[in-house]
């Protein structure tokens, strides 16, 4: 199914050498045999929207990327309990145009205990004009440092690595079932472009 399904990983966190992307790699390689492509936020980082700015190459280019795609992945970090301020950029940069019925895995990850608060804080909010499709799966990878590293917790990598393979075989095939249709349920955007409040 990877093979003709494309997926794009959305590396959220703004700082250089993170987690985020260390993991969003790992991801791509480990997990979709490298049929992936990856926006860093850090590496191919958006200016802030303001709805008046034009947009930039780097813009341009993680639009394309997600019009592209037939799924996304999230990976975001939990900063203070919250999402970071680049994924709810991008998504005001990437809207219905791009990911409209498209199926995203949420994907959060802390250095230590936290997680959680950035999967609840997408699930209620960020999907609404973007018409994003959550799977009811997420992936929360806490003590992220450790986590795939050779010699390290082995027990919890095992078992981490089979509930993503889970959560990604699950988020392609919603994928899969989504792509034939999308156009169908995108027709009438025309008429309705923002959700209801």
């Amino acid at each position: 199914m990877t093979d003709t399904l494309r997926t794009a990983i959305v590396s959220a966190s703004h700082r250089p050498g993170s987690q985020s992307a260390r993991i969003a790699h790992l991801l791509k390689d480990r997990f979709l045999a490298g049929n992936a492509d990856i926006i860093d936020l850090y590496d191919d980082a958006l200016p802030m929207w303001d709805g008046a700015t034009a947009a930039t190459e780097n813009v341009l280019k993680a639009q394309a990327t997600a019009a592209n795609a037939d799924a996304l992945v999230f990976v975001m970090p939990e900063w203070h309990g919250m999402a970071p301020a680049g994924i709810k950029n991008f998504l005001l940069w990437c809207g219905a145009a791009q990911l409209a019925h498209k199926p995203v895995l949420l994907v959060g990850v802390s250095a230590s205990v936290g997680g959680a608060f950035v999967i609840a804080e997408m699930r209620s909010s960020g999907y609404k004009n973007a018409r994003l499709v959550y799977t009811p799966e997420h992936l929360i990878l806490r003590g992220v440092a450790d986590l795939w590293e050779d010699g390290k917790d082995a027990d919890a990598s095992e078992y981490l690595s089979q509930r993503t393979r889970y959560a990604l075989e699950q988020l392609l095939t919603y994928a899969e079932v989504l792509k034939p249709v999308r156009g169908k349920l995108t027709e009438p955007l025309g008429d309705f472009p923002n959700g209801m409040s």
